[in-house]
């Protein structure tokens, strides 16, 4: 997949990922809460996202993860990277239209990995997140993966606790192999101690 420049300059992510289509919009029909539908990614839709990613970064840095707010920041065009290596499924209002919020997910083998889940602050607390994750625990059954992981703080409302609320189990550092290892180093913001990330997987 390539990232296209759309209307006005702007990077847009091709097919491969997302061109929702019917299919992409039917595919997780009844998932969304009340007001809401999850679906795939549409093209045109990075720098959307990308603006939903910062916005919710905000709300980390409220809940005391300062740190984040000296880290480098993504441009539109390494996000679009990041986007192309991943499946991404987004939440939309269904009355304005709008994304409010979407997950990024890639298959590393037996396990379907979360790279990240962002919501915007002002659709936050209605079971969005919630939402995407079940999206994403769907997802991985259909493809017979055994198990969906992910990296998160330990020590915030919205992190271990809330994934440990949908059947997430925290990994010691004992048992995690050398890639969950460097996995979990990669995705420490700088700054960040690693003590403060969890390893967790869900056992499909």
């Amino acid at each position: 997949m390539t990232a296209e420049q759309g209307a006005g300059g702007e990077p847009r992510v091709g097919p491969r990922i997302g061109a929702a289509s019917k299919a992409g919009r039917k595919a997780f029909k009844g998932f969304g809460p009340k007001g809401y539908r999850i679906r795939m990614m549409e093209p045109g839709e990075a720098q959307q996202l990308l603006a939903i990613e910062r916005r919710a970064e905000a709300t980390l840095i409220a809940l005391g993860k300062t740190k984040l707010s000296d880290a480098p920041k993504p441009s539109i065009g390494e996000f679009v990277r990041f986007l192309v290596e991943h499946e991404v499924f987004v939440a939309e209002e269904k009355r304005s239209g709008e994304a409010v919020g979407f997950v990024a997910a890639r298959d590393l083998g037996e396990l379907y990995w979360i790279s990240e889940l962002s919501v915007d602050p002002d659709h936050q607390r209605r079971g969005i997140g919630r939402s995407l994750v079940s999206a994403v625990l769907e997802r991985a059954r259909w493809f017979q993966h055994r198990a969906v992981g992910l990296t998160t703080y330990g020590d915030i409302p919205v992190g271990a606790p809330f994934y440990r609320r949908l059947g997430f189990a925290a990994v010691p550092d004992a048992d995690c192999p050398p890639w969950l290892h460097e996995r979990k180093r990669a995705e420490t913001p700088p700054g960040s101690l690693g003590a403060t990330r969890s390893v967790m997987i869900r056992w499909l």
